[in-house]
């Protein structure tokens, strides 16, 4: 009975995993058959990608460089106006403050004076170097009286001494016959003598004369130094504009007392406003040509580098040499506020665009459309021909046409912002070059164009530069509107 009921649960065992697997294997049996009536799926060649892209039409057309600087303008001329003598302020001009505007050039007839320094001293000096040459006047007149007089003197002392030699010579022919005495010899000696010393005196007081008058002379260069100096103290009493302008800076008051250097006033003359910009040194070597062979460089001035000119000048001279830190150099442009619409104010910050070299039909593309390969080199996908299996050349230019793509090597020679100038044997006017999808394309890429009319040129690229770099070369009509040479 025990072995009767250890043999039942194994039976059921048995039992549960035939069925089990007589289910299992009816399922796959189903499968099978339901899989054998579906119909296999149409199987179609494998396609190549092709990718909808823009292109850019290769085009060769003169262009003017521009090259471009930030400044900040200033004035041309600015002066301090100084004290140069020293006292109390007595007058001041009614107007005298800031912004003060002087005529350009005043009439001496009528002055402008904007400080006036008390001038009773400087008057009194004046007057006191004017009686000191009164004096070397009247002293000279005595001179030339004492030469006359001196001269009579010694014409009639020669005179006397002439006639008394005669008589010297009598007395001693008497003497020799032994008529005349020893005493009287030495008499007429003795007297002879002394017309000789009047002579002599009167002689040497002739030759000193000259020597008296070329002192006195001397004495009145000196006083007529000091009247010159007079005067100019007492000019100087009286403070004018050396130039016309504006006034930047008043620092004194009336009833102030000043003195020789002390700052009075400062000056800008702002009809000619002076911008010193930082230029590259590659556009600062090309500038500094063109000076050199005399031309008149012109140049527009905006706000912002992407404003439109507001003021127009010429580039006049360069700094003879680059900055070793920054490796820029310094040019110096003019602008003639008598000529603008609006002046030019000393102290804005200005883009400064200077008309620069023409590039004789240079071949420049987008940067957008270069890449680098493996090897670093650089190159353009430029469309051309239409993929095997498309329609005919004739056709490819529709929008459904597939094109293929190949690399063309070049070495860029210098950018323009977006713009770079390639070397010329890279491409041809008309050739295609992709701009978009770079990243995805490949030897065996196919593109696909819109229509011709879509096609970007280098006119639109030209107009759409932030901050113009390239300018197309007017025609000679348009030259002389541009301000061109």
């Amino acid at each position: 009975m025990t072995e009767t009921m250890s043999s039942h649960p194994r039976r059921r065992r048995v039992v549960s995993v035939m069925a089990c697997a007589g289910l299992l294997i009816t399922g796959a049996v189903g499968f099978s058959m339901l899989a054998s009536l579906r119909a296999k799926p149409p199987s179609r060649a494998e396609q190549k990608r092709i990718y909808q892209v823009d292109v850019f039409r290769v085009e060769r057309q003169p262009l003017r460089e521009i090259m471009t600087a930030f400044g900040t303008a200033r004035s041309d001329r600015q002066v301090v106006v100084a004290a140069q003598v020293a006292g109390e302020i007595v007058e001041v001009h009614p107007q005298l403050r800031v912004g003060l505007r002087l005529p350009p050039r005043q009439s001496e007839a009528d002055p402008i004076d904007l400080v006036v320094i008390d001038e009773e001293a400087y008057a009194q000096k004046v007057i006191q170097a004017e009686r000191r040459l009164e004096e070397d006047d009247a002293e000279l007149a005595r001179l030339a009286q004492d030469k006359v007089n001196k001269q009579r003197q010694l014409e009639k002392a020669r005179g006397d001494h002439a006639e008394y030699s005669k008589e010297f010579e009598r007395i001693r022919e008497l003497k020799a016959k032994g008529v005349a005495t020893q005493s009287d010899f030495t008499k007429v000696t003795l007297e002879l003598r002394r017309y000789e010393d009047q002579v002599i005196v009167l002689e040497n007081a002739s030759k000193l004369l000259p020597l008296e008058q070329e002192r006195v002379l001397k004495r009145q260069e000196s006083h007529q130094s000091d009247l010159a100096l007079a005067r100019l103290d007492l000019k100087h009493a009286r403070v004018r504009a050396p130039f016309g302008g504006v006034l930047g800076e008043v620092h004194v008051e009336k009833g102030q007392y000043v003195r020789p250097g002390e700052p009075l006033v400062r000056l800008v003359d702002d009809s000619v406003v002076e911008v010193p910009v930082s230029l590259t040194a590659s556009d600062y070597m090309r500038v500094r040509a063109m000076i050199a062979a005399g031309r008149r460089l012109q140049v527009a001035l905006a706000v912002n580098e992407s404003d439109a000119p507001s003021w127009n000048g010429r580039m006049t001279r360069v700094a003879p040499e680059v900055d070793e830190l920054t490796r820029t150099a310094r040019a110096f442009v003019v602008v003639e506020n008598r000529d603008q619409k609006t002046p030019l104010v000393p102290g804005t910050f200005v883009h400064v665009r200077i008309v620069g070299p023409e590039l004789s039909r240079p071949l420049v593309i987008p940067r957008d459309a270069i890449n680098v390969d493996e090897n670093e080199k650089t190159f353009v996908w430029a469309v051309t021909t239409a993929a095997p299996g498309q329609p005919s050349q004739a056709a490819a230019g529709t929008a459904t046409t597939a094109r293929q793509i190949q690399r063309r090597y070049f070495r860029i020679e210098r950018t323009f912002q977006t713009l770079a100038l390639v070397d010329g044997n890279a491409l041809q006017d008309g050739d295609l070059i992709v701009l978009t999808n770079l990243d995805a394309l490949g030897l065996e890429s196919l593109v696909r164009l819109s229509g011709p009319e879509s096609y970007r040129t280098l006119d639109q690229e030209l107009d759409d530069q932030r901050m113009q770099v390239l300018r197309r070369v007017p025609t000679a009509s348009g030259a002389a509107q541009e301000g061109v040479d």
